[in-house]
């Protein structure tokens, strides 16, 4: 496999490259770049080579609909044109690629625009693990000079949580954070009134076709929290996570042991589930490119801005 590309999958699978957005940028980025290289003569070959390249990277990370949603993109498109010879391939795959990019960054713009608008002044706002869009509607409504506190999980066992409180110190949110196991006592009632939390905003790595959200692990819990103590809980994020496959084929992702205990006791077995399951009647509202939608409404939407996907 070309060296570029086992790069990419590295960065990918290793997290340097964080999150399901900026994964799928990364890659469809990593694909142009490299179809550009394949020396194949026929476009079928040439074409049989991207295909290759594009599973070899979507396996780095099973669960991230938006990965598989950049490839689908490229080779629906690819297959409409069918190109005559490989410069035209190539130059179909730059512009496929390059028209993805356009499609994310216009609809992220949408979301931010419509998720400020649900912060209100004096609220506790919490969320759990890294998520730009979260991020970014968060410093939205900071210029719009909403007065609003945030309140965010370490996110075990790498920390992305860190990431979230760096960036919203640096946009002067004022920024609190807890250890996981805290985030259900923060949220409840027992936790006393100055720390109730009046929203939660959580980002996706992929959104079920029943409206059921995959997120980071530790998410089911904060979700079921919510619910029981009538707290309301959005997600933030771009329908082309939309995984329109039948939701129980959706691979959760196990990360290595090691990154919880890396000199764990012999014979000590460690499961290091990266991501859980968040039910439909669990969720106030989807923050998504067509405005703040219920659940049951995200495989009629997603069919109609992005019918590819379906």
């Amino acid at each position: 496999m070309d060296k570029l590309i086992k790069k990419t999958f590295n960065d990918i699978k290793s997290l340097k490259v964080q999150g399901a957005t900026a994964g799928a940028k990364t890659m469809g980025k990593s694909l142009a770049d490299y179809g550009q290289r394949i020396k194949k003569q026929k476009v079928g070959e040439w074409q049989k080579e991207l295909k290759k390249a594009a599973d070899y990277l979507l396996s780095a990370r099973p669960t991230d609909p938006m990965s598989q949603n950049v490839v689908k993109f490229i080779f629906s498109n690819l297959k409409k044109i069918q190109p005559q010879n490989v410069i035209q391939a190539k130059n179909y795959l730059k512009k496929f690629v390059n028209d993805f990019l356009l499609i994310a960054a216009s609809g992220e713009d949408l979301i931010v625009s419509f998720g400020e608008k649900i912060i209100k002044n004096k609220e506790n706002i919490f969320t759990h693990c890294h998520s730009s869009l979260v991020e970014k509607i968060l410093e939205k409504a900071q210029s719009q000079e909403k007065k609003f506190e945030v309140f965010n999980t370490e996110t075990r066992p790498l920390f992305q949580g860190r990431i979230t409180a760096r960036e919203l110190l640096k946009a002067k949110i004022p920024t609190t954070m807890v250890a996981d196991s805290s985030a259900g006592f923060l949220i409840s009632r027992y936790s006393g009134q100055e720390l109730m939390m009046d929203k939660i905003i959580l980002g996706a790595d992929a959104i079920m076709q029943d409206g059921s959200v995959v997120n980071k692990i530790g998410s089911f819990t904060i979700a079921l929290v919510a619910h029981q103590e009538k707290v309301p809980l959005y997600i933030a994020t771009s329908l082309l996570k939309y995984h329109s496959h039948p939701q129980s084929l959706i691979k959760i992702e196990k990360r290595p042991p090691q990154e919880i205990w890396a000199q764990a006791p012999s014979g000590l077995k460690i499961i290091n589930f990266a991501f859980d399951k968040i039910p439909p009647q669990y969720i106030s509202g989807i923050i998504c490119e067509a405005g703040i939608i219920k659940p049951k409404q995200i495989k009629e939407v997603t069919k109609k801005i992005y019918p590819f996907l379906n």
